[in-house]
């Protein structure tokens, strides 16, 4: 059902908590593959991916070529999912997913096909700054159609094809996707917790190939 694509700069300390929801659902099927597509990393994330199971690719130097490329490697699903090297899935995102995923499967018309954002669930203290930034987040879901990677977002591969594929700038602090028909979905995302050295040692070795044995 879902290729999922993770946007990663330097993210060792986090990326394990991003992929332990992933995991249940590559066992059932859902998850078929999961590509890191790095933007430049000089710490451990190559290793992170080797180890989970994951695909790791290095951004090529032509920028324009870099969703081209992140799609090219996740290939094994007609439905992706785009989440920045922070955004956990919270419990309930699953069957959310696969219920949105089986309806929209038997959408015929271009008018009912629709793309789907996760509602955010920030860590820090909320305070005014969050706030504002948390009012523009749903602003520009509702009026724009557009949806953040650091949210964990699913578009049809269909939607990439073409002149009039959305553009996403991987190097930006938060990538954004513009997508028509967008629907926030009752699922929430949080922000990954950073390990420490110990315990990111810890959690890599209990987790060693997770991903490649649960899709096996």
């Amino acid at each position: 059902m879902l290729s999922v694509i993770i946007r990663t700069h330097n993210g060792e300390n986090v990326l394990l908590d991003v992929l332990r929801p992933l995991v249940s659902a590559a066992a059932e099927g859902v998850v078929r593959d999961v590509v890191f597509l790095d933007v430049g990393s000089k710490d451990g994330t190559a290793q992170i991916a080797d180890a989970a199971g994951a695909t790791f690719i290095q951004a090529p130097k032509e920028k324009a070529g870099w969703t081209e490329t992140a799609l090219a490697t996740a290939h094994r699903a007609d439905w992706l999912m785009f989440l920045d090297q922070t955004t956990v899935l919270m419990p309930g995102w699953l069957d959310e997913t696969i219920s949105f995923l089986e309806r929209q499967e038997r959408v015929k018309t271009a008018r009912g096909k629709l793309s789907a954002v996760f509602r955010p669930e920030h860590e820090p203290e909320i305070g005014s700054a969050d706030v504002r930034r948390r009012a523009l987040v749903l602003i520009s879901n509702r009026l724009f159609s557009t949806a953040r990677l650091s949210q964990g977002i699913m578009a049809r591969r269909s939607d990439f094809h073409g002149g009039s594929a959305p553009a996403i700038d991987w190097q930006a602090k938060d990538p954004s996707i513009r997508l028509p028909n967008l629907l926030r979905l009752r699922s929430r995302t949080h922000l990954a917790q950073p390990l420490d050295p110990d315990q990111l040692i810890q959690a890599e070795a209990r987790q060693q190939g997770m991903l490649s044995r649960a899709t096996s």
